[in-house]
């Protein structure tokens, strides 16, 4: 049986990747068939004015303020223990939070257990920027709570900038409402490295789509020191620019002058590896190793498992974790977005660039591919073409969309008290 549901998990994951392969080919100028080679829907893009842009960041500034807000007096409410605004850093510290406060306070080298330097599995960027907000704030978990707010109300103009020259204003507006109001957005407000890996990506996405590949590689090289998972943006790049010259549409002479063009590109399109080797770089200057974070992923049960797998464990933990509680906070919302997301990706395919399609199929699946998934909703969140594939299907629902929204807002107000509570929300 385990080996049936393993063989039948894998060929649907071939399946699916391989159709948004033959996609990305006929947009490359391949002939294929219609259903592959059939044209992207008619849209009408806008770009966004500085005015315009200024209000989304000040708007998502003033949004994080009041969940912050909103959380220190609904916490006391249903806590009956009054905070001073004063100690809405304190509350908002809770699971990673004290690891990147001590790693910004102590360094890489200074913040030990057991004599080994086991933190070296979180990424240096948001480390960094902590740090040097601490050097004009003097309390560590406020600088690293500033920095996460400026980082997304920035990630915000970054992705309404994106969406509404892809896809028009109102579809960029329904992007950011769905993402504000996603269950575990709060975390983007707390001392986790979650906007900061909305920014850097999002940024890197909006670049390569506007064929700046400087600009994209930069954004690029943070992304891959914010997470691992921000080297996909070197595929990302290398997928659009094939779909921009077209290689497989040009004949022989002209395929040639298209490669080359992808060429003299390459160092800019690898550059997130950039990010990727001064974190292995870290890793040996501390540990004496490149790969020293392996070994510390084993102490937090982490490493890479397959898809059947994962979901195996899941579905078990869901029905049979000992404690109920955790269930309904952990195990049964994890399992539950992974179909929702995956028919989200089912839906959108055939309807968005290669780049996006690509993008958050292998995000997706990367992300449940953990040993030990206990951040399925966190790292979602990051899942940045998802919400504006959701915001573009849910063009013409205006009801089904408000009533998302609210069903969304009011599972986000019981994960965030939860998590602040030290419940399994991580």
């Amino acid at each position: 049986m385990k080996t049936l549901w393993n063989l039948l998990v894998t060929l649907a994951f071939v399946t699916a990747f391989g159709m948004l392969f033959l996609r990305w080919l006929a947009q490359g100028g391949g002939t294929l068939p219609y259903l592959f080679s059939s044209p992207l829907p008619e849209r009408r893009g806008e770009t966004a004015e500085r005015g315009t842009l200024r209000k989304v960041f000040l708007a998502a500034l003033l949004f994080r303020l009041v969940v912050a807000v909103g959380s220190l007096l609904f916490y006391g409410l249903l806590s009956g223990n009054a905070l001073e605004l004063a100690e809405i850093p304190g509350l908002w510290t809770r699971w990673d939070a004290p690891h990147y406060i001590r790693l910004a306070e102590l360094g890489y080298g200074g913040y030990l257990e057991n004599g080994e330097p086991l933190f070296l599995v979180f990424f240096p960027l948001y480390v960094w920027l902590m740090r040097a907000a601490a050097l004009v704030i003097p309390h560590t978990a406020a600088a690293g709570m500033l920095v996460s707010w400026l980082c997304f109300a920035w990630g915000n103009v970054y992705l309404y900038r994106l969406v509404s020259e892809e896809y028009g204003v109102p579809v960029a507006r329904r992007t950011l409402l769905l993402l504000w109001a996603f269950p575990f957005s709060f975390f983007f407000g707390g001392i986790m490295t979650e906007s900061l890996f909305l920014l850097t990506t999002t940024a890197g996405l909006y670049f390569i789509r506007r064929h700046q590949w400087g600009r994209a590689a930069f954004w690029g090289v943070l992304a891959a020191m914010t997470r691992m998972q921000g080297v996909l943006l070197t595929g990302v790049a290398c997928a659009e620019i094939f779909c921009q010259v077209k290689p497989l549409a040009a004949c022989r002479e002209e395929r040639r002058t298209a490669f080359l063009k992808i060429g003299r590109q390459l160092p800019l399109l690898l550059a997130p590896l950039l990010g990727s080797l001064a974190y292995f770089g870290l890793n040996a200057y501390v540990a004496g190793s490149p790969f020293a974070f392996t070994k510390m992923q084993e102490h937090w049960s982490q490493g890479f498992q397959w898809l059947p797998e994962v979901l195996a464990y899941l579905g078990k933990n869901a029905l049979t974790w000992e404690n109920p509680v955790t269930r309904w906070e952990m195990w049964i919302p994890e399992l539950l977005l992974f179909p929702l997301f995956a028919l989200l990706l089912c839906r959108s395919w055939r309807k968005h660039r290669s780049m996006f399609t690509l993008y958050a199929f292998v995000y997706f699946i990367l992300n449940y591919c953990l040993s030990w998934l206990l951040s399925a909703g966190r790292y979602l969140s990051c899942a940045t073409p998802c919400f504006f594939f959701a915001a573009d299907e849910l063009e013409g629902h205006p009801r089904l969309t408000k009533f998302l929204a609210l069903a969304m807002v009011l599972l986000q107000c019981i994960f965030c008290y939860r998590y602040l509570c030290w419940g399994q929300v991580m």
